[in-house]
């Protein structure tokens, strides 16, 4: 997928290699999980295929999001650890952060909008980093950045930052370590900087794989962005998929995708919900609907995977509460 102006692609593109990736698992994997590839060959019959599910609902903090905020974290200079860290999240980066924050000894306040999922505001709280609102998530950075400027902490980005993409990239080295022979693996985008990670990781290596990215109907800033070769906003986010409701592209991780991805395709809000419920109820694993995104492609048929190959998708989270679990249900 291309669209955006040809040399900002190659300026940005190559901001992260696999050797940052590779650094990154040498950096931080001491303090993470390594995490499980399952199986479901019921979900796989359903689409046809062989399916592995990298389940990233198993890393610490319930997401993929630990990766890259621990190798953020882990390269900021002495003042910048003294000052602190600020960051903007639907939850599951502002997790992370929190967590690469306390390990760190560093303060952390992670900026949410006030309609936040409350079980990932108590755990933000619960690894000692400050939550604070907005209204929405379309002012989530403006109300951020102004206090982030008043205070003279580091912005750790959920998405659009060279450590974030290569932490998170670590993912897909462990795809190709457990699935060696696979030929398309589905990524759930929200700023993307996963599929950045993965894209890097995979492409560097085994070019020939099909990365195919997915996005809500209701939140397709990537998708929009790129087919059009702008670099606006989102409007009006509606998807129950939170994690996936980015507010704006991301300089760098709208230059990987551009460059790397092999399509980018849209899922709805009833057909997330769907594989929620599949992947709970047949392959008995919970996720959150930014986790079940990758999956509803795949067995909607509109990642198009050829009928016998090798699948991954990516369960990128499970933090999801109990009154929207009952509503899904």
């Amino acid at each position: 997928m291309t669209g955006q102006d040809e040399h900002d692609t190659e300026a940005l593109w190559r901001s992260v290699t696999l050797d940052d990736i590779r650094a990154a698992r040498e950096r931080v994997m001491p303090h993470l999980h390594r995490t499980p590839m399952l199986q479901s060959r019921t979900l796989g019959d359903m689409a046809g295929v062989e399916l592995g599910m990298k389940a990233e609902i198993f890393q610490r903090t319930g997401s993929f999001k630990s990766r890259g905020a621990l190798n953020a974290v882990m390269q900021l200079s002495d003042e910048q650890k003294a000052h602190g860290v600020v960051t903007m999240s639907a939850g599951n980066h502002g997790q992370g952060l929190a967590f690469a924050a306390k390990m760190a000894g560093v303060r952390a306040v992670v900026f949410m909008p006030e309609t936040a999922v409350p079980t990932k505001v108590e755990a933000i709280r619960g690894y000692g980093a400050e939550a604070r609102f907005s209204h929405s998530m379309e002012d989530l950075f403006p109300t951020m950045d102004a206090y982030r400027q008043e205070h003279n902490l580091t912005f750790v980005s959920p998405f659009d930052d060279p450590a974030i993409v290569a932490g998170q990239g670590i993912a897909g080295l462990e795809i190709l370590d457990d699935e060696p022979d696979v030929d398309t693996v589905i990524v759930p985008i929200g700023g993307g900087g996963l599929i950045s990670g993965i894209l890097v990781a995979i492409k560097s290596q085994r070019p020939e794989v099909r990365v195919i990215g997915v996005e809500p109907v209701g939140a397709n800033v990537v998708k929009r962005n790129l087919e059009a070769g702008t670099m606006e906003p989102a409007r009006d986010i509606q998807t129950i998929a939170d994690g996936l409701a980015a507010p704006f592209p991301g300089t760098l991780t709208q230059s990987i995708i551009g460059h790397y991805v092999d399509d980018l395709v849209l899922v709805t809000d009833e057909e997330i919900a769907d594989a929620l419920k599949l992947i709970l109820f047949r392959a008995k694993v919970l996720v959150e609907p930014a986790g079940a995104a990758a999956t509803a492609a795949l067995l909607t048929g509109k990642a198009n995977a050829p009928r016998g190959s090798r699948v991954v998708t990516l369960l990128s989270g499970g933090n999801i509460d109990q009154a929207k679990l009952k509503s899904l249900l």
